[in-house]
Formats: C-alpha cells, sequence, structure tokens
C-alpha cells in the first residue's frame, strides 16, 4: 500500500516547511540550548512554529529533532532522554497539524565521524538511528526525513536504522552538496548520481538535497538529480548566504518572491517535495504556495 504522503505526492508538488533554527530563536531560543529539550520545557513555541507553517501552506510540517540521535544528544548530557525528546518533538508537531496534513519525522547527523576518520562504527550510528525513529514513529510521524546528511555512509546508517525500527513508515533522505568545477559532491567527497543510486538501492521512499545551496543553484542540482534517479525528490535549500546583522543574528538576503520564482522552476524539472531550509520562512513557504496552487 502507498503511503498517503506518496500517494499525494503523485498528483501535485507536496510542500513542507522551512527553517527551524532562525524561528525558534525568534521565539527566544538562545545560541547554545538544546532546541530538542524545548520539546518538553517550552512545546507551546515549538507548537507555534509548526502551526505557522501548516497556516502557510506547508503539507508536511518537520519535527524539532533534527539532533535528536543519542550521541548529538549526549553533547548535552540528554542521552538518556532520547525517546522522550523525539517522541514529544513528533507529538508537538501533531498537536499543530490540521486534518489531512502530514507530520515529518526530521533524523540529523549525529556531529560525530564513522571509523577510520572517526571513532564510530556503522553498528554504532545505526543502532542510535533506529532509537531515535522509533520515538519518532511512535510520536505520530507519518514520515521521516534523514536530512542534511555531509557523509554517504551515515546516511545509509540512518536510512537503515529507520528501515528497521519504523517499517511501515516510509524514508526520505537528503544529503548536503557544495557545487564545485566537477559537479555536486558532499563534502565528505560523495558524488551525486552515485549518492542517489546507493540510496536507492537501500530503500528509501524519496532522494534529494537539502541546505549549503541556494536555490538558484539547487536548480541545476535539480536537474542532475531527476536524472539520476526513478523515486520521488525532495529539493530544500537555505535562503541564500546569512550576513551577521547588528545583534549578532543571521541574517539572510532571500526575498520571499525569489525563493518561490526559483522553487517554481526546481518544482517543474520533476521534484514532488519542495520546501525551505536554513533561514527561509513560513512566508517563504506561503509565496511558494501561492504559485504552485493558484
Amino acid at each position: 500500500m502507498t503511503a498517503p504522503i506518496l500517494a499525494l505526492a503523485r498528483t501535485r508538488p507536496v510542500l513542507f516547511d522551512g527553517g527551524m533554527g532562525t524561528e525558534l530563536m525568534k521565539r527566544g531560543l538562545l545560541p547554545g540550548f538544546c532546541p530538542e529539550l524545548w520539546n518538553v520545557e517550552n512545546p507551546e513555541a515549538v507548537r507555534s512554529m509548526h502551526a505557522d507553517y501548516y497556516a502557510a501552506g506547508s503539507d508536511a510540517v518537520t519535527s524539532n529533532s533534527f539532533g535528536g540521535h543519542p550521541l548529538k544528544l549526549e553533547a548535552s548530557g540528554l542521552r538518556d532522554r532520547t525517546a522522550e525528546l523525539n517522541a514529544a518533538a513528533a507529538g508537538a508537531v501533531v498537536a499543530a497539524r490540521p486534518a489531512g496534513r502530514f507530520v515529518a519525522g526530521s533524523m540529523g547527523p549525529t556531529g560525530r565521524l564513522l571509523k577510520p576518520q572517526g571513532e564510530y562504527t556503522e553498528r554504532e550510528f545505526e543502532s542510535g538511528f533506529a532509537e531515535q525513529a522509533a520515538a519518532l514513529a511512535a510520536g505520530g510521524a507519518d514520515v521521516l526525513i534523514v536530512e542534511t546528511m555531509f557523509d554517504l555512509r551515515e546516511a545509509l546508517t540512518a536510512l537503515r536504522g529507520a528501515l528497521a525500527a519504523a517499517s511501515a513508515v516510509p524514508v526520505f533522505v537528503t544529503l548536503t552538496f557544495n557545487r564545485t568545477r566537477r559537479g555536486f559532491f558532499t563534502m565528505m567527497g560523495d558524488p551525486l548520481a552515485a549518492s542517489m543510486a546507493e540510496l536507492e538501492k537501500a530503500g528509501a521512499s524519496a532522494v534529494g538535497a537539502n541546505c549549503t545551496l541556494v536555490s538558484s543553484d539547487m536548480i541545476e542540482l535539480a536537474r542532475e538529480l531527476r536524472s539520476a534517479t526513478a523515486l520521488p525528490l525532495i529539493v530544500q535549500p537555505n535562503a541564500g548566504r546569512p550576513d551577521l546583522g547588528s545583534d549578532g543574528s543571521a541574517v539572510y538576503p532571500q526575498s520571499p518572491e525569489e525563493f518561490a520564482s526559483d522553487m517554481t522552476v526546481i518544482a517543474a524539472s520533476g521534484v514532488s517535495f519542495l520546501g525551505g531550509c536554513c533561514g527561509t520562512t513560513p512566508e517563504m513557504i506561503r509565496r511558494l504556495a501561492a504559485r504552485l496552487r493558484p
């Protein structure tokens, strides 16, 4: 049976949400504070952010669990609260969700490196991702999104862990690419086409790219993605390259109309799932929704 979010994508482009960290900071999240802890200590602020994205037109809103792998939470002394914080993250989206919309459980990088560059094994990464995925699914996630991965090996451990722990939930995977004269590569040197083939072979339901690049760069990237795989695609660019504001905050230069215009081109290239990453806002999603659903 086809998952409802994949069935919807066969009929029209599906909109995800935009930036999360910048939106939480607008609500008072301090630099250096663990965002996942807000799922239990300030749940209303998290729910209000999710509600703003649903109101802007997002079909799927992503949980505040990007740093929810137990190894990542360990840095804040929260490893033993992995299940609690991830389930609460999904629950916060469920609480804001209108009827007929979707909850996406976010799974970001561990912040550590696999051997031989680091000290961790693939099995250690995979078991942690499985723990996170199980909690997100239990909390109500309709889809899991492994995102902002700069190492294909880590992305594959996350995909395997998610599929093992939540087999009834589709898993999307996005890598983050740099644009070079030789093409698009992750920070660890993984090429675009070969990476998509590996993720498709490993069982991803949708694949794509997010973060690092602006929407104008992702127009070309989306075309390369489309030629590299038959799977549904997801693309979520940044809102430009940030400058430092007078108050020390990151200021992103891209306007909502520029973002919506580029993303409309990306949708036309065969991308099924569209949204934003760092610096993108509910207003950008609203403008994009207006273009895709006139």
